[in-house]
Protein backbone atom coordinates (compact mmCIF):
# COMPACT_ATOMS: atom_id res chain seq x y z
CA UNK A 1 0.00 0.00 0.00
CA UNK A 2 1.14 3.34 -1.08
CA UNK A 3 2.08 6.11 1.34
CA UNK A 4 2.77 9.80 1.72
CA UNK A 5 2.47 12.71 3.87
CA UNK A 6 3.45 16.09 4.33
CA UNK A 7 6.41 16.74 6.35
CA UNK A 8 9.16 19.42 7.14
CA UNK A 9 12.80 18.09 7.18
CA UNK A 10 16.58 18.86 7.08
CA UNK A 11 18.27 17.52 3.93
CA UNK A 12 21.83 17.91 1.47
CA UNK A 13 21.44 17.41 -1.87
CA UNK A 14 23.51 14.97 -3.41
CA UNK A 15 23.38 14.90 -6.51
CA UNK A 16 21.13 16.56 -9.69
CA UNK A 17 19.79 15.03 -12.87
CA UNK A 18 17.72 16.36 -15.59
CA UNK A 19 14.50 15.03 -16.36
CA UNK A 20 13.18 15.07 -19.64
CA UNK A 21 13.22 18.69 -20.81
CA UNK A 22 12.31 20.94 -18.40
CA UNK A 23 12.12 18.87 -15.49
CA UNK A 24 14.82 18.24 -12.36
CA UNK A 25 15.27 15.10 -10.13
CA UNK A 26 17.15 15.99 -7.10
CA UNK A 27 18.58 13.18 -4.67
CA UNK A 28 18.54 14.81 -1.16
CA UNK A 29 19.80 12.82 2.14
CA UNK A 30 17.28 13.93 4.34
CA UNK A 31 17.69 13.70 8.36
CA UNK A 32 14.27 12.03 8.71
CA UNK A 33 13.97 9.51 5.79
CA UNK A 34 17.01 8.67 4.49
CA UNK A 35 18.01 8.98 1.21
CA UNK A 36 15.04 9.97 -1.33
CA UNK A 37 14.81 10.83 -4.74
CA UNK A 38 12.72 14.23 -5.12
CA UNK A 39 10.98 15.29 -8.56
CA UNK A 40 10.84 19.26 -9.51
CA UNK A 41 8.71 20.00 -12.55
CA UNK A 42 9.34 23.11 -14.39
CA UNK A 43 12.81 23.92 -12.89
CA UNK A 44 13.70 26.61 -15.75
CA UNK A 45 10.85 28.97 -14.51
CA UNK A 46 12.16 32.47 -13.56
CA UNK A 47 9.16 31.67 -10.84
CA UNK A 48 10.50 28.54 -9.79
CA UNK A 49 11.80 28.89 -6.11
CA UNK A 50 13.40 25.38 -6.00
CA UNK A 51 16.01 26.66 -8.62
CA UNK A 52 18.18 28.25 -6.01
CA UNK A 53 18.33 24.57 -4.36
CA UNK A 54 19.36 22.66 -7.84
CA UNK A 55 23.16 22.38 -6.57
CA UNK A 56 24.98 19.72 -4.73
CA UNK A 57 26.53 19.52 -1.55
CA UNK A 58 23.45 22.54 -0.28
CA UNK A 59 22.26 22.10 2.99
CA UNK A 60 18.72 23.70 3.72
CA UNK A 61 15.24 22.82 5.34
CA UNK A 62 12.54 21.77 3.04
CA UNK A 63 8.78 21.01 3.26
CA UNK A 64 7.59 18.57 0.54
CA UNK A 65 5.73 15.15 0.04
CA UNK A 66 7.64 12.25 1.02
CA UNK A 67 6.56 9.12 -0.72
CA UNK A 68 7.29 5.47 0.63
CA UNK A 69 7.48 4.78 -3.61
CA UNK A 70 8.62 6.49 -6.54
CA UNK A 71 9.17 10.40 -5.92
CA UNK A 72 8.42 13.03 -3.55
CA UNK A 73 7.82 15.95 -4.00
CA UNK A 74 9.33 19.63 -2.92
CA UNK A 75 6.95 22.51 -2.15
CA UNK A 76 9.46 24.72 -0.27
CA UNK A 77 12.81 25.70 1.47
CA UNK A 78 14.47 27.62 4.28
CA UNK A 79 17.40 28.05 5.92
CA UNK A 80 19.63 27.30 2.92
CA UNK A 81 23.18 27.14 3.34
CA UNK A 82 24.58 27.54 -0.27
CA UNK A 83 27.98 26.09 -0.80
CA UNK A 84 30.03 29.15 -2.77
CA UNK A 85 33.09 28.41 -1.92
CA UNK A 86 32.89 24.55 -2.22
CA UNK A 87 31.32 24.61 -5.44
CA UNK A 88 34.03 27.69 -6.74
CA UNK A 89 36.92 25.55 -5.84
CA UNK A 90 37.92 22.85 -7.67
CA UNK A 91 39.32 20.46 -4.63
CA UNK A 92 36.94 21.47 -2.39
CA UNK A 93 34.20 20.61 -5.12
CA UNK A 94 36.03 17.50 -5.74
CA UNK A 95 35.95 15.97 -2.46
CA UNK A 96 32.65 16.85 -1.77
CA UNK A 97 31.87 15.00 -4.67
CA UNK A 98 33.65 12.56 -3.15
CA UNK A 99 31.81 12.08 -0.13
CA UNK A 100 28.20 12.68 -1.35
CA UNK A 101 29.06 9.63 -3.48
CA UNK A 102 30.22 7.56 -0.39
CA UNK A 103 26.87 8.31 1.27
CA UNK A 104 24.97 7.44 -2.05
CA UNK A 105 26.44 4.20 -1.86
CA UNK A 106 26.89 3.12 1.14
CA UNK A 107 23.71 1.66 2.04
CA UNK A 108 20.20 1.33 0.68
CA UNK A 109 17.44 4.62 0.08
CA UNK A 110 14.91 5.24 2.66
CA UNK A 111 17.03 3.93 5.51
CA UNK A 112 17.31 6.61 8.06
CA UNK A 113 20.67 7.15 8.83
CA UNK A 114 21.31 10.07 11.94
CA UNK A 115 24.85 9.59 12.79
CA UNK A 116 25.77 9.24 8.75
CA UNK A 117 23.66 12.48 7.89
CA UNK A 118 24.96 14.24 11.03
CA UNK A 119 28.90 13.60 10.00
CA UNK A 120 27.94 14.81 6.42
CA UNK A 121 26.19 17.76 7.58
CA UNK A 122 29.04 18.69 9.48
CA UNK A 123 32.16 17.36 7.46
CA UNK A 124 30.21 19.59 4.08
CA UNK A 125 30.44 22.71 6.43
CA UNK A 126 33.72 22.19 7.51
CA UNK A 127 34.85 22.34 3.65
CA UNK A 128 32.77 25.32 2.68
CA UNK A 129 34.46 26.89 6.01
CA UNK A 130 38.03 26.57 3.84
CA UNK A 131 39.51 23.54 6.17
CA UNK A 132 41.68 21.56 4.25
CA UNK A 133 38.98 19.56 2.20
CA UNK A 134 41.46 16.45 1.65
CA UNK A 135 41.28 15.76 5.59
CA UNK A 136 37.54 16.20 5.82
CA UNK A 137 37.33 13.60 3.16
CA UNK A 138 39.80 11.21 4.93
CA UNK A 139 37.75 11.84 8.29
CA UNK A 140 34.56 10.72 6.27
CA UNK A 141 35.53 7.79 4.66
CA UNK A 142 37.30 6.19 7.39
CA UNK A 143 34.47 7.28 10.07
CA UNK A 144 32.10 5.57 6.60
CA UNK A 145 33.50 2.10 6.60
CA UNK A 146 31.10 0.44 9.14
CA UNK A 147 28.03 1.46 6.40
CA UNK A 148 29.89 -0.57 4.11
CA UNK A 149 29.97 -3.94 6.55
CA UNK A 150 33.42 -3.36 7.87
CA UNK A 151 35.14 -2.16 11.16
CA UNK A 152 38.73 -2.15 11.30
CA UNK A 153 40.54 -1.80 14.46
CA UNK A 154 42.57 1.43 14.44
CA UNK A 155 42.93 1.85 17.96
CA UNK A 156 44.99 -0.96 19.53
CA UNK A 157 47.08 -4.07 18.61
CA UNK A 158 44.94 -6.70 17.54
CA UNK A 159 47.47 -8.65 19.14
CA UNK A 160 48.39 -7.70 22.43
CA UNK A 161 46.03 -4.57 22.73
CA UNK A 162 48.91 -2.27 22.71
CA UNK A 163 47.36 1.80 22.05
CA UNK A 164 50.72 3.95 21.77
CA UNK A 165 53.95 3.55 19.92
CA UNK A 166 55.00 2.72 16.51
CA UNK A 167 51.51 0.74 14.56
CA UNK A 168 51.30 -1.09 11.31
CA UNK A 169 47.63 -2.16 9.82
CA UNK A 170 47.59 -5.87 8.97
CA UNK A 171 44.21 -6.94 6.43
CA UNK A 172 45.13 -10.96 8.28
CA UNK A 173 44.05 -9.47 11.76
CA UNK A 174 41.52 -6.09 10.15
CA UNK A 175 43.17 -4.05 12.26
CA UNK A 176 46.78 -2.00 13.65
CA UNK A 177 50.01 -4.53 14.96
CA UNK A 178 51.87 -2.84 17.51
CA UNK A 179 55.88 -2.92 16.03
CA UNK A 180 56.57 -5.96 18.85
CA UNK A 181 54.07 -7.87 16.71
CA UNK A 182 55.14 -6.36 13.08
CA UNK A 183 56.82 -10.12 12.74
CA UNK A 184 53.11 -11.85 12.69
CA UNK A 185 52.22 -10.27 9.27
CA UNK A 186 54.95 -9.96 6.65
CA UNK A 187 52.17 -8.83 4.45
CA UNK A 188 51.16 -6.07 6.82
CA UNK A 189 50.55 -2.80 4.42
CA UNK A 190 54.11 -0.78 5.98
CA UNK A 191 51.91 2.35 6.95
CA UNK A 192 54.55 4.92 7.68
CA UNK A 193 54.42 6.47 11.26
CA UNK A 194 52.73 9.57 10.03
CA UNK A 195 50.09 8.13 8.28
CA UNK A 196 49.46 5.60 11.36
CA UNK A 197 49.13 8.45 13.88
CA UNK A 198 46.64 10.23 11.69
CA UNK A 199 44.28 7.30 10.36
CA UNK A 200 44.27 6.54 14.63
CA UNK A 201 43.37 9.99 15.50
CA UNK A 202 40.96 10.39 12.25
CA UNK A 203 38.98 7.69 13.35
CA UNK A 204 38.18 9.04 16.26
CA UNK A 205 37.62 12.64 15.93
CA UNK A 206 34.67 14.74 15.55
CA UNK A 207 34.26 17.48 13.05
CA UNK A 208 33.24 20.11 15.77
CA UNK A 209 36.84 19.73 17.44
CA UNK A 210 38.41 19.87 14.00
CA UNK A 211 40.50 23.13 13.60
CA UNK A 212 42.72 24.49 10.79
CA UNK A 213 45.00 21.31 9.94
CA UNK A 214 48.56 21.89 8.27
CA UNK A 215 49.33 18.40 6.54
CA UNK A 216 51.98 18.31 4.21
CA UNK A 217 52.24 17.11 1.10
CA UNK A 218 54.19 13.45 1.88
CA UNK A 219 52.03 12.75 4.61
CA UNK A 220 48.74 13.36 2.85
CA UNK A 221 50.03 11.42 -0.03
CA UNK A 222 50.82 8.31 2.76
CA UNK A 223 47.20 8.61 4.21
CA UNK A 224 45.39 8.66 0.56
CA UNK A 225 46.92 5.37 -0.41
CA UNK A 226 46.78 3.83 2.98
CA UNK A 227 42.56 4.70 2.57
CA UNK A 228 43.33 3.23 -0.69
CA UNK A 229 44.76 0.14 -0.15
CA UNK A 230 41.11 -0.05 2.73
CA UNK A 231 38.96 0.44 0.50
CA UNK A 232 40.25 -1.66 -1.86
CA UNK A 233 40.29 -4.46 -0.35
CA UNK A 234 37.34 -3.83 2.03
CA UNK A 235 34.95 -1.90 -0.13
CA UNK A 236 36.00 -2.35 -3.80
CA UNK A 237 33.90 0.52 -5.20
CA UNK A 238 35.33 2.70 -7.68
CA UNK A 239 33.97 6.59 -7.82
CA UNK A 240 34.63 8.85 -10.73
CA UNK A 241 34.62 11.33 -8.23
CA UNK A 242 37.70 9.07 -6.49
CA UNK A 243 39.16 9.22 -9.59
CA UNK A 244 38.86 12.89 -10.69
CA UNK A 245 40.85 13.36 -6.95
CA UNK A 246 43.82 11.01 -8.37
CA UNK A 247 44.05 13.25 -11.83
CA UNK A 248 43.56 16.03 -9.51
CA UNK A 249 46.24 15.22 -7.03
CA UNK A 250 48.53 14.22 -10.42
CA UNK A 251 47.98 17.74 -11.86
CA UNK A 252 48.72 19.71 -8.87
CA UNK A 253 51.84 17.35 -7.75
CA UNK A 254 53.00 15.71 -11.40
CA UNK A 255 56.52 14.56 -9.69
CA UNK A 256 54.66 13.19 -6.52
CA UNK A 257 53.95 9.41 -7.50
CA UNK A 258 51.53 8.31 -4.61
CA UNK A 259 51.14 4.47 -6.15
CA UNK A 260 54.90 3.26 -6.13
CA UNK A 261 55.72 4.63 -2.23
CA UNK A 262 55.74 2.03 0.78
CA UNK A 263 57.54 3.28 3.80
CA UNK A 264 59.61 0.18 5.25
CA UNK A 265 59.07 -0.02 8.80
CA UNK A 266 60.10 -3.03 9.59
Amino acid sequence: MRKDHYARFDGIVLFTRKYKENDLLIKIFTKEYGKRMFFVKNIQRQNNSLKEIAFPYMRASFVGTINDQGFSFLNDTGNIQFPKTTIDDIQANAYAAYMTGLTDAAFEDFIQEDKVFDLLWQGLGKIEAGVDPSVVANIFEIQLLPKFGVAPNFLYCAICGQDSGRFDYSMAYAGVLCADHFHMDERRLHWSPRASHFIRMFSQISYDRLGEVNLQVSTKAEIRQALDDLYEEYVGIHLKSRHFISQLETFINPLDDKREKKYDNS
